[in-house]
């Protein structure tokens, strides 16, 4: 009998790459929408199951039956303006779907958090698991957030809950972040000066599985990828676009000023700002991470960039 998988924020980006790979492995797939609209973007084969995370009363009886739980469900807000509602859905939401899950019986239950949530690198080193927290130091709203998340499944796993936490770097893929096709497009050209980490959303999936599989209860595990400059990814991406290789690199001072008015506007018009205060916060800073932790207990691989930037550049220009 196929094992019965329940995935939060299915139709997302991460999401829907993960209940398709689910789908191709013969898993009985439930995905968690909160409207008719959202159902209607799942495959055939996917059960639809009602709720909404921040409604306790709706999750009731969702995970009843379930042997795995991916909640990769949350909000992804670098501005001001979004913090509050993006700390309710990451934290409060994931809090309410982990109680759900304990409360069921759930075989497993595998929280996708996010690399942000392990801290970020000042001297170019890359870190790992043991990294000594520093989102609240550099008051970086979605890094906090998902520590908070990650503290209440943890908490909850102390009670019982067999949870595993995942940290993926920024991911790349089919649906990717809206940068990566403005880089291509050359429509973006201005990077703020840092590095980050971006991994294949294929790795990240197949780290999802092997967390369910493997992973130590009360672990996290950063499912990374290669680390670089944001202006040498920005350049990789040109280059595999067809375009000319420039990028106007900002300084620190220069971003934060920049993102000073961008969160004017991002305030008046309501929406995420072009350059957010907690992106221009983080201009010199490193998001480098390790996945070694992930390779040696979950078999973790990371695909090459090139070969990720390659398809995903593909398909934008198709």
């Amino acid at each position: 009998m196929a094992m019965h998988v329940l995935v939060t924020g299915g139709t997302g980006f991460l999401g829907r790459s993960l209940v398709h790979r689910l789908l191709r492995e013969e898993y009985q797939v439930s995905v968690l929408v909160r409207s008719e609209k959202k159902r209607l973007r799942l495959p055939k084969e996917v059960r639809a199951v009602r709720g909404d995370v921040l409604d306790p009363d709706s999750l009731a009886g969702c995970c009843t039956g379930v042997d795995w739980v991916f909640h990769a469900a949350g909000e992804v807000a670098w501005g001001r303006g979004k913090r509050r509602s993006m700390f309710r859905t990451n934290v409060d939401g994931t809090k309410q779907v982990a109680q759900e899950a304990l409360r069921a019986g759930v075989k497993r239950f595998v929280y996708t958090s996010s690399a942000a949530a392990v801290g970020f690198s000042t001297d170019g080193n890359p870190v790992d698991e043991s990294f000594p927290f520093n989102g609240e130091e550099l008051d970086i709203g979605y890094a906090v957030a998902k520590r908070k998340a990650e503290e209440e499944v943890l908490r909850l796993a102390k009670a019982g809950l067999p949870a595993v936490v995942v940290n993926p770097g920024v991911i790349l893929g089919d649906g990717t972040p809206s940068f990566t096709s403005a880089v291509a497009r050359g429509l973006l050209r201005v990077a703020p000066e840092g590095g980050v980490n971006l991994c294949d959303v294929r790795d990240v999936v197949r780290g999802h599985l092997s967390a369910a599989e493997k992973g130590a209860v009360g672990e996290r595990y950063i499912l990374g990828g290669m680390d670089l400059p944001l202006a040498d990814a920005f350049r990789l991406i040109q280059r595999k676009a067809g375009k000319k290789e420039s990028v106007i690199v900002l300084k620190r001072k220069m971003a934060q000023g920049l993102s000073l008015a961008a969160e004017t506007a991002g305030w008046l018009t309501k929406r995420e700002p072009a350059l957010a205060w907690d992106l221009a916060r983080l201009a010199g800073c490193c998001a480098y991470y390790s996945s070694a932790k992930a390779e040696r207990e979950l078999g973790y691989s990371r695909t090459p960039l090139e070969e990720t930037i390659s398809r995903v550049v593909g398909r934008i220009r198709e």
